[in-house]
């Protein structure tokens, strides 16, 4: 008898555990989707951003140097400062006055030969200095000029006349205007400088910044965009594809052909595409095609 019941209880023991309830099978579908946002993508054209190495340059620049040597009595200039031409700068004493204790000749003054910045102060005061040593330097404030290293095959892009823009680190952009190329051409990257101008507040020389031309192409208004990170590539570049929501909520590979980019977004093509479409925008890195998804609620790509 004892044994009979204890067989009726382990019989129960292994049915129940053999039983799935449907909470149970909803839990698990929901672990085996992944989480995604959406995007729909939009008829336009994207126009194509290339970004060259630039360098702050001021084309006019004086220097201040002592006549003869001499001991610097007085400095009355600062890195960044604004000076204006007859603006004394120096003062200085000859070797002989100096040791006689500055009695008999009066000190020697040394003016700006023009108006402008200090870009560089050398000599202080108290320094002994020999003749024709270069004691700062003057930069017109107007002769600010951002020198572009152009790559021969890119010229096409900075043409006399052409614009761009500038950015400098903190991300602060201008527009400016290419007015010709330098002379001179790098040998090693083959590149050569071109001058652009614009209207900026000063800058100190040497800074270095990004110039940014954009090309239009020759497919505008026929191009789907897309965020640039909704589109998917194989390792070298060559196949690309989007991730499509299909009704039964799962992700269905779309191939594209992609045409311009910028830094946000880029143009695809593909007759299995259309605006209505809802596009994966995150979340579909590496999904395979028929994987089940999940909208992230709240998304505003819906």
């Amino acid at each position: 008898m004892k044994y009979t019941v204890f067989l009726m209880s382990l019989l129960l023991l292994v049915g129940g555990c053999g039983k799935k309830t449907s909470s149970d099978e909803d839990t698990q579908a929901g672990q085996s989707a992944t989480t995604v946002t959406l995007t729909h993508a939009r008829y336009g054209h994207v126009e194509t951003e290339t970004t060259l190495p630039a360098t702050t340059a001021y084309l006019g620049k004086s220097v201040v140097s002592s006549p003869v040597a001499a001991f610097i009595t007085a400095a009355y200039v600062q890195p960044g400062s604004r000076v204006r031409a007859g603006q004394v700068l120096y003062r200085i004493e000859s070797k002989e006055q100096h040791a006689l204790g500055g009695v008999g000749q009066k000190a020697i003054s040394l003016t700006a030969g023009r108006s402008g910045i200090v870009l560089d102060v050398q000599q202080q005061a108290g320094s002994y200095v020999p003749e024709g040593t270069v004691l700062c330097t003057i930069a017109d404030a107007g002769s600010l000029v951002f020198e572009i290293n152009v790559p021969y095959e890119q010229q096409r892009l900075a043409r006399s006349g052409s614009r761009c823009l500038i950015e400098l680190p903190d991300w602060t952009r201008f527009s400016a205007s290419i007015s010709s190329p330098l002379a001179t051409m790098n040998t090693a990257a083959q590149s050569e400088k071109v001058i652009a101008r614009a209207r900026t507040p000063f800058l100190p020389e040497g800074m270095n910044v990004k110039a940014i031309f954009t090309s239009s192409g020759s497919s505008a208004g026929k191009s789907l965009i897309l965020p640039k990170s909704a589109v998917q590539s194989d390792e070298t570049l060559t196949d690309h594809w989007v991730m499509k929501l299909a009704p039964n909520g799962t992700a269905v590979k779309v191939p594209v052909e992609t045409g311009n980019s910028n830094s946000t977004q880029i143009e695809v093509k593909s007759s299995a595409l259309t605006p209505e479409d809802k596009i994966i925008l995150t979340g579909g890195y590496g999904l395979e095609d028929g994987a089940k998804v999940v909208v992230a609620k709240g998304d505003a790509g819906l």
